[in-house]
C-alpha cells in the first residue's frame, strides 16, 4: 500500500460506517516530529456518527480552507454533513446501528498504536492505525450471540491483518493527555449498509485524541477525500445500497417505481436522489448529479498546498477505544 494509508471508523454515506487509519508528517511550519518511546495499544470500541448536519460540523476538524491546506480556524466535515442529513428528518436513515453492530461483531477491527515516552506529556508522539484480525477472545460467543463485543473489554489481543498498512502514523504532541497531530496521509475504511469495508485514501489528515487514565481513549480522525477517489470508491457502494432499498421497498416498475409514500426509498428519491429517466435504476452518475446530493458532495477543501478551486471533501469521525495488545504494542 502507498503512503496514503488507512479508519473503520468504524465509521464512513447514508449508511453505516466503519474505519481504519494511517499517515504521517506534521505542519509545514514546524520541524518534523519523529515519534519516540514504547507503543501503547488500543482497539476501537465505538464510533459516533452525526445525527444532524449541524452536529457533523461540531464533530469535524480544521483541515484547511477551500483554496489552501493551511488551517483557517473552521471545522471541516462535508461528508459528515451528508451522513447527518440522511440521519435527520425527513429521511431518518439509521446509520448508527449498523456501524455499532459491525464494531461489536468484529467485522471491522481498528487498532490504534500510540507511541510515546509519556501518555500525559510528550513532544514526540505518534498516533498510528492498523487493521486488526483474529481477536482473542472472539467477538461473539456463537452464531446466536446478538450482543457480541467480547473482544472489547479492555483485555483483548489481536493480530495485524496482512492488508494493514505498516507506516500509518500521524505525528504530534501530547499535552496533559491530549494528543494533537498531523497533517499526514490516512486511509479510512468504511462500511455502508453492510459489513464489507471500502477504503478511502485521505490526505492532509489530522487527529485529536484524549488519552485517559482509566485505559480508554477517545479520538477524532479527519482528512480529505479527493473528488475522483470519492466517485470511484464510494459511488458504486452507495449506488448499490440505494438500489437495494428500491428493490426491497418498491415495486420497481417504471415510471413511478411504486415506492410507498412513507418508505425510505421514496424519501431518498424525492429528497436527494431523483430518478432522472424514471427507469427505477439509479446510476452512479444520477447519484452524483442529483441536485440534493450534488450539493452535499461538492468539494469543500483543498487537497494540495494551494488550489484555484476546491478539489476534495472533508470528513471527521469520532471514535472511542479501549486497551488492547497486538504485535508491536503493549
Amino acid at each position: 500500500m502507498s503512503s496514503k494509508h488507512l479508519l473503520h471508523i468504524a465509521a464512513a454515506c447514508a449508511l453505516p460506517l466503519s474505519f481504519a487509519a494511517c499517515g504521517s508528517n506534521t505542519s509545514n511550519d514546524e520541524p518534523t516530529i519523529i515519534p519516540e518511546g514504547p507503543h501503547h495499544g488500543y482497539v476501537v470500541s465505538g464510533v459516533t456518527l452525526p445525527k444532524t448536519s449541524t452536529e457533523a460540523v461540531q464533530l469535524g476538524l480544521d483541515l484547511g480552507s477551500m483554496m489552501s491546506s493551511k488551517q483557517d480556524g473552521s471545522p471541516d466535515n462535508r461528508l459528515g454533513r451528508l451522513l447527518g442529513t440522511l440521519a435527520a428528518p425527513p429521511v431518518k436513515l439509521d446509520i448508527q446501528t449498523p456501524v455499532s453492530t459491525a464494531v461489536a461483531h468484529g467485522d471491522i477491527i481498528l487498532l490504534i498504536d500510540v507511541q510515546t515516552e509519556d501518555l500525559q506529556n510528550s513532544k514526540a508522539a505518534g498516533f498510528g492505525v492498523k487493521i486488526g484480525t483474529m481477536p482473542t477472545p472472539a467477538a461473539c460467543t456463537d452464531a446466536n450471540d446478538m450482543t457480541c463485543g467480547r473482544h472489547l473489554d479492555g483485555h483483548g489481543s489481536f493480530q495485524i491483518s496482512p492488508s494493514s498498512p505498516t507506516d500509518a502514523v500521524v505525528a504530534g504532541k501530547i499535552t496533559s493527555g491530549a494528543f494533537d497531530g498531523g497533517p499526514g496521509d490516512i486511509s479510512l475504511q468504511i462500511a455502508l449498509g453492510s459489513t464489507t469495508p471500502i477504503t478511502l485514501d485521505l490526505v492532509h489528515a489530522r487527529v485529536r485524541a484524549a488519552i485517559k487514565s482509566d485505559g480508554t481513549l477517545t479520538a477524532t480522525i479527519g482528512g480529505l477525500v479527493p473528488q475522483d477517489e470519492l466517485r470511484t470508491q464510494l459511488g458504486p457502494v452507495l449506488q448499490a445500497q440505494v438500489m437495494s432499498l428500491i428493490t426491497t421497498e418498491c415495486t420497481a416498475v417504471p415510471p413511478t417505481c411504486g415506492c410507498p409514500d412513507d418508505s425510505t426509498a421514496n424519501l431518498l428519491l424525492g429528497f436527494l436522489m431523483p430518478d432522472a429517466n424514471h427507469d427505477c435504476v439509479i446510476t452512479v452518475d444520477e447519484l452524483f448529479n442529483a441536485p440534493g446530493l450534488k450539493a452535499l458532495l461538492a468539494p469543500d477543501s483543498c487537497s494540495k498546498d494551494s488550489c484555484s478551486t476546491p478539489d476534495a471533501l472533508s470528513i471527521g469521525i469520532p471514535v472511542q477505544a479501549v486497551k488492547a495488545t497486538f504485535p508491536g504494542a503493549m
